[in-house]
């Protein structure tokens, strides 16, 4: 079974897509505050300087998302940990499309950041920045 079906139940064999970016990591995750256990548990943990780890991010057509059917759904380990923005989401579908790739799913870097907790107990939530290209 493949790591989407097993993501996801679907027995549908899906392409997966690279899509390096210029490094800037300035595409932001949505929604992150649901998945703190998923991503804490990506990262060991929180720590007292927090994270800055980069990892890769798995970005998922979820055609049947009740709030969105064009959402685009962001995991990493196999875990889900936010999506796309619905401009985002428009843009890289529009993306995978233009370069012949309709429903593909794609890879690209991503960077686990905040995830901290001071010596007093105050904590930092965690966050994803996405290395997508720059579209205008």
């Amino acid at each position: 079974m493949g790591f989407l079906s097993r993501l996801f139940g679907s027995k549908k064999q899906e392409l997966i897509v690279n899509i390096p970016g210029p490094g800037l990591f300035k595409h932001d995750v949505v929604g992150e505050s649901k998945y703190q256990n998923e991503l804490s548990e990506i990262c060991d943990g929180k720590t007292e300087d927090g994270h800055d780890k980069i990892v890769t991010a798995l970005l998922i057509h979820e055609d049947t998302n009740p709030h969105d059917n064009k959402a685009i759904l962001v995991a990493i380990d196999g875990k889900p940990v936010g999506y796309l923005n619905r401009e985002n989401a428009r843009q890289f579908r529009k993306l995978l499309a233009d370069e012949g790739y309709p429903g593909a799913g794609a890879t690209c870097a991503a960077k686990i950041v905040g995830g901290w907790r001071s010596e007093d107990e105050d904590e930092g939530y965690f966050g994803v920045n996405l290395d997508l290209p720059v579209v205008k």
